[in-house]
């Protein structure tokens, strides 16, 4: 008697094991399912205003705006709006809540052209904006005899290789705007632009100021300021 049951608890320990891995082995790829559908709906990335590519066309799509490719004023806006149309924190941001609702796929391209830096180079355009201080103020002028802000940029940048519109607006919309502004950078007054000058870095910039005030590097004098980066 004694070894019949021994004969049967040992059967019965080996069984409880095989009948516990079982279960473990099935569950498994289980979990694995569930991971993978989760991840396939599931948005990780980051989309902003400055950002650029198919992940921006895939958001303005969805907010109902022209599908440009670029996240600017008006696609921030429209986010907005259709984050406050769901329930979301309207901060304008494409994080991943906002765009797990949007359906969006990480797997689509983004670009910041904003923190890319200009073709031309820093040091070669603030050298010849410094060796034009002192150079006289000439309104609508365009030439080293005199001009105005916007000629003086312009004078500056095709020395350099880079053609620039007549007027300070003109400028200011064929520039990307950046919001982390860089020497050799545009500064602009107003929009539209009624002023400008070439930034220097440390709150200071190269301008043709007035009539009073010839070509000089001085102080920007208002924070109501905005910066183009020349491409």
């Amino acid at each position: 008697m004694v070894a019949v049951a021994a004969v049967s608890l040992g059967t019965a320990a080996a069984t409880a094991p095989g009948a516990s891995a079982a279960p473990s082995a099935v569950s498994a790829p289980a979990a694995a399912s569930v991971s993978s559908a989760t991840s396939a709906t599931t948005f990780s990335g980051l989309v902003k205003r400055g950002h650029r590519g198919s992940l921006v066309k895939q958001v303005q799509r969805k907010v109902g705006v022209s599908a440009d490719g670029i996240f600017g004023p008006m696609t921030q806006s429209a986010v907005k709006r259709y984050q406050k149309r769901n329930g979301l924190v309207a901060d304008g941001i494409v994080g991943p809540r906002t765009g797990t609702k949007m359906g969006l796929r990480s797997t689509s391209t983004v670009s910041s052209r904003t923190t890319t830096r200009s073709s031309v180079s820093t040091s070669s355009v603030l050298s010849t904006a410094a060796s034009l201080v002192g150079t006289p103020y000439v309104y609508g002028g365009t030439s080293r005899s005199g001009w105005d802000c916007s000629g003086f940029t312009q004078y500056v940048f095709a020395r350099h290789g880079k053609s620039l519109p007549r007027t300070a607006e003109q400028q200011r919309r064929a520039t990307t705007r950046v919001y982390s502004p860089q020497p050799g950078d545009l500064v602009f007054f107003g929009a539209p632009a009624w002023h400008m000058g070439i930034y220097a870095g440390n709150g200071m910039m190269y301008d043709a100021g007035n009539a009073r005030v010839d070509t000089t590097k001085r102080k920007i004098w208002t924070s109501n300021v905005t910066y183009g980066r020349v491409r």
